[in-house]
């Protein structure tokens, strides 16, 4: 396996090089340390590796290094496409109109590359508590084989999350909040996806625990998230392009967004996927 982590020199970024180190380590992965320079008259890329090769000497890994020179998304979704199993790289998350209506590096990079992508914002130096999101939706399937695979070889707790979206307030106390037990003993394709997931778990040997919650989707993962203290949020995802993601907002995009959990989001290997360099062009 071999994974490529990215970073611009930023605080941010190196929390990601820390974190991805981590996983690097327990998935026995080689690491290939990429910067981007998009200004020749600022170039600190023998500065900025450097920096990123010693953070990694906590993990005792090899690591190797690129250097390419241009827009930093197009560069890294070309790198990504030479045979990688995992990209990392930091996320700023939403902090201006701007960054909201045309995405910074980290979330171009989601759209347009069809391996798994962890994003990671705050600093965390363990990996022992993993929040696998199971919505009812094709995304979902992948992204619970690969949970079930970090968290076998991480030796990781993990949590089974479905959240019910809110019912409208008409319908609010006719009995519709189900429990946990009541809505496995339903035939949707929720509940499905959910009861099939715990019997890989089991079948895995991890220890796994079920939880569902009500409400807005993105609110509820986050809640979760934090409450639980987990180290890892891991969903399934797809790319969306332009209008189409900004008035759909899937739940992946919102979650990653405004989480300080570091985000791991997993694509369905035979989704056609739309997009690729020239779409994103």
């Amino acid at each position: 396996m071999k994974i490529l982590i990215c970073t611009d020199g930023s605080k941010i970024s190196k929390n990601a090089i820390s974190f991805g180190g981590l996983v690097a380590k327990g998935l026995d992965a080689e690491i290939v340390l990429l910067h981007v320079v998009e200004n020749k008259k600022k170039d600190r890329s023998s500065e900025i590796l450097e920096e990123g090769k010693n953070i990694l000497k906590e993990h005792n890994l090899k690591v190797k290094t690129k250097i390419r020179r241009g827009t930093p998304e197009l560069k890294i979704i070309n790198e990504a496409n030479k045979g990688y199993s995992l990209v990392v790289l930091g996320s700023h998350g939403i902090n201006s109109i701007k960054i909201f209506l045309f995405g910074d590096v980290a979330y171009r990079v989601v759209q347009c590359v069809e391996i798994p992508v962890l994003i990671v914002r705050k600093k965390r130096k363990k990996l022992k508590k993993i929040l696998v999101c199971c919505g009812g939706s094709k995304y979902a399937k992948e992204a619970i084989r690969f949970g079930a695979m970090l968290a076998r070889v991480m030796k990781a707790k993990t949590t089974l999350l479905h959240v019910i979206p809110e019912m409208p307030q008409m319908f609010r106390g006719l009995g519709m909040n189900e429990t946990i037990e009541k809505f496995l003993k339903t035939n949707t394709p929720e509940a499905r996806i959910l009861k099939d997931a715990a019997k890989l778990f089991e079948k895995e040997g991890l220890k796994t625990q079920v939880e569902l919650r009500h409400g807005f989707p993105p609110e509820e993962i986050l809640n979760q998230a934090e409450q639980g203290n987990y180290d890892l949020i891991l969903m399934g995802s797809h790319g969306m392009f332009g209008v189409r993601r900004l008035l759909m907002g899937a739940v992946a995009y919102k979650v990653v967004q405004h989480s300080i959990v570091p985000c791991l989001l997993v694509k369905p290997k035979k989704f056609k996927f739309l997009s690729s360099i020239n779409a994103y062009k």
